[in-house]
């Protein structure tokens, strides 16, 4: 019993007023958004001209807030499988989060009450509404006079910090009463990348001083010009570069909503549609199964572009793995600050709410990227208990590709797998993941045993012939050109069982000041799976050869019993600036099923029997 998702209500006839009424605003929000963008590349780099907007997908009207307990139709951290977690005692103790967007965290709210705050350099500093809600999806704590498990956010003991990059705010208008969901923000400007740089390198405040953030999660979008949806503006480019050169620290993403339709090339966001983040789409109630994306989830593929190869159209996949986004219920904040502020249009929506009030009913990719935020804190709590020595752990390449191979697939998820013409039975891809939905649906329950059951990192940093693994596990390793790293399970794996890897590096992105990035290099590798006889590789099963990403994916039934292994092909690079050896680093997860050894069969076949015969067959 944790916090609540709070099913919606509405009849369909007032959805589809409220779909027609969002397709019109948000028309016009892009519309501004454009407009901006290519005023804002066109001035001085100090200039803050840049117009953002939280990834929040509202009802007309707003929400009303309510005080007081509430019962929600759906525990979404049971959903989430987080009770794995918490009945082994973690509950994201040692992890330490941050969260940062237009405003703060209020944390005069009853859930909120452990939340520090990250100076600002430039920023306006003031508290933000919908900061407030993402906050406790990431980290509320039960509080208050009638404390519930239905204020706890993924990873309720945690630390968490917020940090504030909004420098000023627009005026609002009257389809948002008292609220406006955009803000501005500059671009190069430490007002934007302080807090970032805090959580990434400095540290953020927490109750044994400064520390740097394992997590990071921001859940607003910005521009769609050109070069932000292909990842090459500042903003995404400098942020690639802070989890380059710090990659001990985790960042999601929302996608962030578009309508009526998130379907469709280039429509994930900067800074979504950087490389080396966590971008996280939203999955629609859908009977409690929350198995189909939300309608208004972004998703590509999004173009790829770099100083070498120019622009080319529609072969990225950018978001990679989702999560619940719809009839969320959250802590509200409703003073007059930030977008809140006395200039925006129309009387107050509602009262201004003490620190017992909850907005009903909020939905977004907003709340989809919290999710996953918490989820991973819960995982690096985990890794920093029961695996203090084994420091790859919280390399964020090993906890993307964790989070990704363990998630669940979704109904109509498709990464363009094929079956590999060479007609040994296996698949073949060179999209790695889907549009929508990228590997899939988050599985803490999963996830947990992806981290710790199996295999957990193999010793050094050493290529080739990597041993023997358990057929689950994770890796972090480096692969080289004319190298092939093969990881060889030693058990035959079973007919018909189910197979899946995942594969992830960064692209090498390097600071340029405190504000600014430069491009440096973009390596590709394959993932490969492989039949072997006496561990000699013997004919490819099934390969994950997309060009122009940096994760690799697949999953399938394994045609044959038999020996197999697991290989990281570098195949070369896109472009190299600087240089740079042909050597890159990634995070590898694997699950699969062996075949039980004879004396596990008997022992099946004996229970079997003994089941029979206990129970005769009715005549």
């Amino acid at each position: 019993m944790n916090w609540k998702v709070w099913r919606n209500t509405l009849s369909c006839a007032r959805c589809a007023r409220g779909a027609k009424w969002l397709s019109f605003a948000f028309i016009v929000v892009f519309g501004i958004l454009t407009a901006t963008c290519e005023v804002a590349f066109s001035q001085a780099p100090a200039e803050d001209l840049q117009l953002a907007s939280a990834s929040l997908y509202l009802q007309n009207p707003l929400p009303s807030p309510q005080a007081g307990a509430f019962a929600g139709t759906y525990n979404l951290n049971t959903i989430m499988g987080a009770n794995r977690f918490y009945n082994a005692g973690f509950t994201g103790t040692q992890a330490v989060m941050a969260n940062i967007e237009a405003g703060y965290i209020w944390n005069g709210h009853e859930t909120l009450a452990h939340v520090t705050n990250i100076p600002t350099s430039g920023a306006t500093g003031e508290v933000d509404r919908h900061a407030t809600w993402v906050g406790m999806v990431m980290g509320g704590r039960p509080g208050g006079a009638t404390p519930g498990n239905y204020q706890q956010g993924l990873a309720p003991d945690a630390q968490l910090a917020s940090g504030a990059i909004a420098t000023s705010w627009p005026s609002g208008n009257a389809s948002y009463p008292r609220y406006t969901t955009a803000f501005y923000l500059n671009y190069y400007g430490l007002s934007t990348f302080g807090p970032y740089r805090a959580a990434f390198i400095s540290g953020v405040p927490t109750n044994t001083g400064l520390r740097p953030a394992d997590v990071v999660n921001s859940s607003w979008v910005a521009g769609n010009s050109p070069n932000e949806l292909a990842g090459n503006d500042n903003l995404s480019g400098t942020l690639d570069a802070l989890i380059n050169q710090n990659p001990r620290t985790l960042f999601t993403v929302a996608a962030g909503n578009t309508t009526p339709s998130g379907t469709g090339p280039n429509r994930v966001p900067a800074p979504a549609s950087a490389y080396n983040n966590l971008t996280v789409a939203a999955l629609a109630v859908n009977g409690g199964a929350f198995d189909l994306p939300s309608y208004f989830t972004n998703g590509g593929p999004n173009n790829y572009y770099d100083p070498v190869n120019g622009t080319v159209n529609n072969v990225r996949q950018v978001v990679d793995i989702a999560a619940p986004g719809e009839h969320f219920s959250s802590a509200y904040y409703g003073g007059l600050s930030g977008g809140n502020g006395p200039s925006v249009y129309g009387p107050a929506s509602g009262p201004l709410g003490g620190p017992n009030y909850y907005s009903r009913d909020i939905n977004g990719t907003s709340f989809a990227a919290p999710t996953v935020a918490g989820g991973a804190a819960l995982l690096y709590d985990a890794a920093y208990s029961v695996l203090p020595a084994i420091t790859d752990a919280s390399d964020s390449r090993v906890m993307k590709a964790v989070l990704q191979n363990s998630a669940d697939k979704t109904t109509g998820w498709n990464n363009g797998q094929t079956p590999n013409p060479n007609g040994f039975g296996g698949v073949l891809t060179t999209r790695g993941v889907d549009d929508r939905v990228g590997a899939g649906r988050m599985d803490l329950d999963r996830a947990f045993d992806q981290l710790l059951a199996g295999t957990t990192d193999l010793p050094g940093l050493s290529q080739g012939a990597m041993g023997t693994v358990a057929p689950i596990g994770w890796d972090f390793g480096q692969v080289g050109q004319g190298i092939v790293n093969d990881y060889r399970f030693p058990a035959p794996l079973a007919a018909g069982s189910l197979f899946t890897a995942t594969l992830t590096w960064f692209r090498d992105r390097l600071p340029s000041g405190t504000t600014s990035f430069s491009e440096a290099s973009f390596d590709n590798l394959d993932l490969e799976l492989w039949n072997t006889i006496a561990g000699t590789p013997q004919y490819l099963i099934s390969a994950s050869n997309s060009l122009y990403n940096n994760t690799e994916h697949f999953q399938f039934a394994i045609p044959t019993t038999g020996e197999y292994l697991l290989r990281v092909r570098w195949v070369g690079e896109l472009f190299d600036l600087v240089g740079d050896a042909n050597l890159e680093q990634y995070g590898l997860a694997w699950s699969a099923s062996v075949v039980p050894e004879p004396n596990t069969l008997l022992l099946l076949l004996s229970l079997a029997i003994s089941a029979a015969l206990a129970h005769p067959r009715a005549r």
